[in-house]
């Protein structure tokens, strides 16, 4: 079983094997790896027989293409379901970027996130003007551009298409920040349509190569409007990395609620700004632990474990994570086969082929063949799930309470 998660995982061996045994020995949790296995195993049985083919007797490339006209098929009921949720709650014209920011908005109206105050964003930009960002949108005036188009979207616009010397300047200046400059709000999602944003979103879609940008720090996501006739897959791909931009605001918004009490919170603020926050000191890991893993971890155990740290942090701000696929089935219940499925592939002949919703959506959108298909959001699932198995409570608890918030190592509870 080991050797079907290495070959998973592209792990080399016998270093996987041995980091596993230590692994085990610390946690106290064992044959993790063999009930992760196995699930995998029927899981991917459960999938492919949901297509209608005999798991016995299915090559890789069949199952590939076949999972490739599955996304072909949802894609599709996921665009009209878009343009219901639009004509429904915006307006008649049905639009569909705006019925995903309103689907996504449904999705997540009930979660606050820890981020920095709107106030505080302005002086940053007043301190370090984004001079591309004003010429690309008319103005000469930074005040002027501050009062008449929305912060979150300069922002996240200056963050993609300013030059590396107003970035730099721009990192310092998180550094500095401390608690009180931040506050507890929804998160903002926009998709500009006016003829003004047109350039720019064309600009942040050749800067970034995403359709999505995101701004953890200010709690922010701008989906770049998609065409009236989108291509297949595109669609599927946007939502996707709107929900896994979600997870990472919410990952690091936790993240900064258990800092407010470290003596280094801005350089923490620089950290979830461009990466996933992660634990160093654990006590059972040979590798720092992902911020994202103990959200997967959460999102699994809320009910059987109580995971409230005191009176700093309960269980309600350390919820919000959620698989992709659960989101886009929340909002796409059509879309129901590609649930559950992030952390699953199946193997024929050397060949990996995932489960994984974005994945293959990527895939079908880049026109990859079977052979080329991507791998690496299956991976991620996988990795983080198998490493949240082995997680201890108790050991966890006293690695956020030593890491993020020392004064309650002796009040925390997660068991």
């Amino acid at each position: 079983m080991t050797k079907l998660l290495s070959r998973l995982l592209d792990a080399q061996q016998p270093q996987f094997s041995q980091a596993l045994t230590q692994l085990e020995a610390a946690s106290g949790n064992g044959c993790q790896d063999i009930r992760l296995s196995e699930s995998v195993i029927a899981g991917c049985r459960a999938k492919i027989s949901a297509l209608g083919l005999d798991p016995e007797d299915t090559t890789g490339e069949e199952l590939y293409l076949a999972l490739q006209q599955r996304l072909i098929d949802d894609d599709a009921m996921l665009i009209k379901r878009l343009r219901q949720i639009s004509a429904y709650n915006v307006n008649a014209a049905g639009n569909l970027s705006e019925g995903m920011v309103e689907a996504i908005r449904q999705s997540s109206h009930s979660n606050k996130v820890f981020v920095l105050k709107a106030s505080i964003a302005k002086q940053l930009l007043m301190t370090n003007a984004p001079k591309k960002t004003m010429r690309l949108l008319g103005y000469r005036s930074l005040g002027s551009l501050l009062k008449h188009e929305p912060l979150s979207l300069v922002v996240l616009t200056a963050r993609t298409i300013e030059p590396l010397n107003w970035q730099h300047r721009y990192d310092a200046q998180l550094k500095q920040l401390i608690p009180a400059q931040f506050e507890e709000r929804a998160i903002s999602i926009a998709s500009p349509h006016n003829d003004k944003w047109s350039e720019v979103c064309s600009q942040l879609l050749a800067s970034s190569k995403k359709t999505v940008i995101v701004n953890k720090e200010l709690g922010a996501i701008v989906i770049i409007p998609l065409p009236n006739r989108p291509n297949p897959g595109i669609t599927t791909v946007t939502l996707a990395l709107a929900a896994d931009g979600l997870n990472g605001i919410q990952a690091a918004s936790s993240y900064l609620r258990l800092s407010q009490v470290a003596g280094d919170f801005g350089r923490r603020v620089d950290l979830v700004a461009t990466d996933d926050p992660l634990l160093t000191k654990t006590e059972y890991f040979n590798a720092p632990l992902s911020w994202e893993t103990v959200q997967r971890f959460i999102h699994h155990t809320k009910e059987q474990v109580d995971v409230s740290l005191g009176e700093h942090l309960g269980v309600e701000e350390l919820l919000g994570w959620q698989p992709v696929e659960s989101l886009i089935h929340w909002i796409a219940p059509e879309m129901k086969f590609w649930k559950d499925g992030g952390h699953l592939a199946a193997i024929d002949n050397g060949q990996t082929i995932p489960f994984n919703i974005l994945d293959n959506a990527l895939s079908l959108v880049n026109r990859r063949s079977y052979k080329e298909h991507y791998l690496h959001h299956f991976r991620r699932s996988l990795w983080q799930e198998f490493i949240a198995r082995y997680i201890r409570p108790e050991l966890l608890r006293t690695a956020i309470s030593n890491e993020l918030v020392p004064e309650l190592a002796g009040e925390a509870s997660l068991d």
